[in-house]
């Protein structure tokens, strides 16, 4: 474990850039590089990231080709730290393939979401380093908000307010300071049971996702319960859950009324953080703690 690293990236510093999971759209890709360029990164992209580029479908390179891309720029004394290229499929088929006592002995800041769920837990379980759960480079030109994305690169301490916290959490307050890991709820189930699930125990576990059904929100709740007892967690923090949808025979539950079933931790909901325009970053192991009245406030230290 890595416990002195503190991921992070600032203005000046130099970001490789590789495609783990799907191929870029090359537009959509390049004014996320010229953005980073804007706010003062530099780049080096690995040629990997271009494979299938122009294929029309998500494929860009094998498991062995994505993960020596991947190693190559980690290990690369001229990169402080790495984006993924975009989301989408496949990253989680490469995680076999990667060295992570080479990872643990050259700690760098990963930064991505979604797909990339899959490469943030499997290091963090490995070696205790923790990226950042934020855009992809392509994700970039998307984003309303990107003073607060690149503010939320550089480490310094920060807060969300805007969010509710579950009536009887909020009356007792919660002070003490946690880990937070944040996740793309889907792709950290996908890893249950494998030795790429982190342990979560004393954590803020941060999700959000994007087209999922009710009904397997609550499935996943369950399952995530029984690998990870949700009465060891510091709490579970709920971002947007976009186009989050109901279809053939109804539920029954409502977003809230499944929440109600897993009452065992405290749980916020409300905060700006998934697939939706606006996006804050999550140092994966960052601490924070709660101030709970009289406005809630998540404060990360």
């Amino acid at each position: 474990m890595n416990k002195s690293f503190s991921p992070h990236l600032i203005s000046g510093q130099t970001i490789g850039i590789c495609a783990p999971s799907s191929s870029i759209t090359p537009e959509r890709f390049q004014k996320g590089v010229d953005i980073l360029h804007k706010r003062g990164f530099k780049t080096i992209i690995h040629p990997q990231t271009y494979y299938g580029a122009e294929s029309g479908c998500q494929l860009c390179g094998t498991p062995e080709q994505k993960a020596a891309a991947l190693m190559e720029l980690w290990v690369d004394d001229n990169i402080d730290g790495l984006m993924v290229a975009c989301g989408g499929n496949f990253s989680a088929q490469i995680l076999h393939l990667l060295d992570y006592d080479l990872i643990s002995r050259n700690p760098k800041a990963l930064i991505g979401f979604s797909d990339t769920t899959a490469l943030l837990s499997s290091i963090y379980a490995k070696t205790g380093i923790g990226g950042i759960f934020g855009p992809t480079v392509q994700t970039l030109g998307r984003i309303d908000n990107l003073d607060a994305v690149f503010d939320g690169f550089s480490g310094s301490p920060y807060s969300l307010s805007g969010f509710s916290i579950k009536s009887s959490w909020a009356q007792s307050g919660i002070t003490k300071e946690f880990p937070v890991f944040a996740a793309t709820f889907s792709v950290l189930m996908s890893l249950a049971g494998t030795s790429y699930f982190p342990n979560f125990s004393g954590h803020f576990l941060f999700l959000e996702d994007i087209g999922e059904e009710l009904s397997r929100l609550d499935l996943m709740l369950w399952q995530l319960n029984e690998v990870c007892p949700l009465k060891n967690l510091a709490g579970l923090a709920f971002g947007e859950f976009v186009d989050l949808v109901d279809t053939g025979r109804p539920l029954g539950l409502d977003f809230q009324q499944i929440l109600s079933k897993y009452e065992t931790c405290p749980i916020i909901t409300g905060l700006p953080i998934g697939h939706g325009n606006r996006f804050f970053p999550l140092s994966q192991g960052r601490k924070a703690k709660i101030e709970a009245s009289p406005t809630p406030r998540l404060i990360f230290l």
